[in-house]
């Protein structure tokens, strides 16, 4: 866009950007009947997100429809041991449910390269977002490891172990708030239907007694692939690494068993596992276990009672409100995301549930 006057921040501010049009990215599997009622749902998350800022100044926004294939809901992660040692593990045994979102990014507009010229939000690929996720806990939940020897061991009744967002012990209109970690400016609620949660927290008995299988599984490969295939070392350094390999499974294996005595001692085996927000080895030198507050991750299975099988899979049985302040635009204390911050109506949302 072209200005009369050089551009900066304050023009910037009085220039009113646009609602662009709806995109729609959906999957092939869903029948017509199945899609209508999605759109409904999504139309009408519109239809309040486009009221509550029916004018976006110095930001365009840009919404998108998404469904995904057929997800399965509490899988099981079934294993099988490959010829050459390797593992392949595959999803069975889960409820199938419809992953469906709505999602409004706002792109913020910026002076160009030229004094008089303003360059819109069009087409931007990160801004600010307010998002509704239905029917799937993929927003909350990272993967500790995808490693082989991890996949195998970390599991509760053949469920993968997963890592829920860090609660930010901050509430917002009543609902607890999630961050995928510590200081982030992406919050997350976890909308659900009374008297029963989506999730089941892991015990720290539970992970201490699957941590040590684990960790001696990993161990004694190293040692073995030491022993098979070290034929290109000289016996020395092959048998310098197979003594180091065995004393840092001896070191690390004591540091769990013993945080397994310390655990049972206080009577906290029953107590959820939360764990530090780290991906690094297992350090004797850093606590197996943290806390909420200190912005831990807690440790869970998806909750295979939770979802109601007499249900169409598109009825939505939870939601994941999404709002990310990514701080941009020429004053980001008045970024679109502190409006839908102060004005979203969570209880409308809430109302959607098996509705």
């Amino acid at each position: 866009m072209k200005t009369d006057v050089p551009c900066d921040k304050a023009l910037l501010k009085k220039i009113p950007g646009a609602w662009l049009g709806v995109g729609k990215g959906y999957s092939a599997k869903l029948t017509k009947q199945e899609l209508q009622q999605i759109e409904n749902r999504l139309n009408t998350i519109h239809e309040w997100v486009r009221a509550i800022y029916p004018s976006p100044m110095a930001f365009d926004a840009a919404t998108g429809y998404f469904t995904n294939d057929d997800i399965n809901f509490a899988y099981q992660h079934k294993i099988e041991k490959l010829a050459d040692g390797r593992i392949r593990t595959s999803p069975i045994n889960g409820t199938p449910t419809v992953d469906y979102r709505y999602s409004t990014m706002f792109c913020a507009y910026h002076c160009g390269r030229n004094a008089n010229e303003i360059m819109r939000g069009r087409g931007c690929e990160t801004g600010s977002v307010v998002a509704v996720i239905f029917n799937s806990l993929t927003p909350l939940f990272f993967e500790k490891s995808n490693d082989d020897f991890y996949s195998e061991f970390m599991r509760i009744d053949e469920r993968p172990i997963k890592m829920l967002s860090v609660d930010r012990q901050e509430k917002w209109k009543g609902y607890d708030v999630y961050s995928p970690q510590a200081g982030s400016g992406d919050r997350l609620i976890l909308l659900y239907r009374n008297g029963i949660l989506p999730y089941i927290p892991v015990t720290r008995k539970q992970y201490l007694e699957r941590s040590i299988q684990c960790l001696e599984n990993f161990f004694d490969k190293n040692i073995k692939t030491y022993e098979e295939f070290g034929g290109l070392m000289d016996k020395k350094t092959k048998d310098e690494h197979i003594k180091r390999q065995q004393q840092q499974k001896d070191e690390v294996l004591k540091y769990y068993r013993h945080e397994m005595e310390s655990t049972t001692k206080a009577g906290l085996l029953d107590s959820p596992a939360i764990i530090p927000v780290t991906f690094a080895y297992p350090d004797p030198n850093v606590p197996i276990f943290t806390t909420s507050a200190a912005g831990g991750y807690t440790l869970v299975t998806e909750n295979p009672a939770y979802i109601k099988k007499d249900l169409p899979k598109y009825i939505p049985q939870l939601i994941i409100l999404r709002m990310w302040n990514r701080g941009d635009g020429p004053d980001p204390a008045s970024n679109p995301y502190h409006i839908y911050y102060n004005d979203f109506p969570i209880e409308r949302l809430q109302a959607m549930i098996d509705k």
